[in-house]
């Protein structure tokens, strides 16, 4: 006996179905149904149909069976395609949030490139500043050590000198006092005479008169010489005694040609009277007349009775008294 089972879901509640069988036994075909409805079970058994109503029947029967297994086939389908539409949209929805999350890593990535860039640039930048300043620093350095070295080497000149400058100091503070000792000891056989200083000279005027050599002899004897008027402003010093006086001024030597008693011709400045020197009657000396006026000189012959005035000066002292 062949069997043939036929299962088909219904519309029914609680998970009922409906469980048809036919058996078959020589020609007789009996149709048992089976009802699973809640805990009871109900199994109807008869004889074949026969007949047209009874083809027609299992015919209908058939159809239905099919209809419900293709409805079935159609929702497993469908089930299916929404099965692998959830699937294929979850899984395009993961890949789009893990491209949404890659681009935006790769965003990221990209700002922080950008950013590592632009402080890689901003340090090149500063090492290219702090490479100029210390080349300019350097540069100072160097210049500074040169001025050092030339300052070192000019203050050990400047020592030098120094030193020099201290012991030519020395020597000449010993030389000034031998002078100053000397000039004392010179000056105390003038304590009778008129003594004045004027610009770093000591001057002095006889009290009697005498010619033009004697008064010279005279000064010579006492370390000095007749006096050298060098400036106007020595010049109005001299007239201030109001005499008339020998200066150390002749031409004995070559007419015409005036010469301070030191050796040096007469230049400038000339204090010469009006129409002076005229030489009239073989004039060859040089004397004070006209006190109350700058220009005062006059020449007279050597041989008259003039005052004289002697300059003791500190400058040319030590040359004067090694010539005496």
């Amino acid at each position: 006996m062949d069997e043939i089972n036929i299962h088909a879901n219904a519309d029914k509640a609680s998970g009922d179905y409906i469980k048809w069988k036919r058996e078959t036994d020589g020609s007789e075909n009996i149709y048992q149904y089976e009802d699973t409805c809640h805990t009871g079970k109900q199994i109807r058994t008869g004889p074949a149909l026969s007949g047209t109503g009874e083809s027609r029947m299992v015919e209908k029967s058939s159809y239905k069976a099919a209809a419900v297994i293709l409805g079935l086939l159609c929702l497993l389908l469908l089930i299916g395609l929404m099965s692998l539409v959830f699937l294929y949209t979850k899984g395009s929805s993961k890949k789009e949030i893990e491209m949404v999350q890659l681009q935006t890593n790769y965003n990221n990535l990209t700002e922080e490139r950008d950013q590592l860039q632009t402080s890689y640039n901003n340090l090149t930048k500063e090492r290219d500043q702090l490479q100029t300043s210390y080349n300019n620093l350097t540069e100072e350095r160097d210049q500074l050590q040169t001025s050092y070295n030339n300052l070192a080497k000019e203050r050990d000149q400047l020592q030098t000198s120094y030193n020099n400058l201290t012991e030519e100091r020395d020597q000449l503070n010993k030389k000034l006092d031998d002078i100053t000792t000397d000039l004392q000891r010179k000056l105390q056989g003038l304590q009778s005479q008129e003594l004045r200083y004027f610009s770093g000279s000591f001057y002095y005027i006889s009290s009697s008169e005498k010619s033009w050599e004697e008064g010279r002899n005279d000064c010579r004897q006492k370390g000095t010489d007749l006096v050298i008027i060098n400036s106007r402003e020595e010049q109005d010093f001299i007239r201030g005694w109001k005499k008339r006086t020998w200066i150390g001024l002749t031409d004995e030597q070559t007419e015409g040609t005036w010469r301070w008693v030191d050796g040096t011709v007469l230049t400038t400045p000339r204090f010469w009277a009006e129409s002076e020197p005229n030489n009239e009657g073989d004039e060859d000396c040089a004397e004070i007349k006209h006190y109350d006026s700058q220009n005062s000189w006059n020449d007279v012959p050597c041989n008259v009775g003039k005052y004289w005035i002697c300059e003791i000066s500190l400058k040319n002292y030590s040359k004067v008294t090694r010539q005496c």
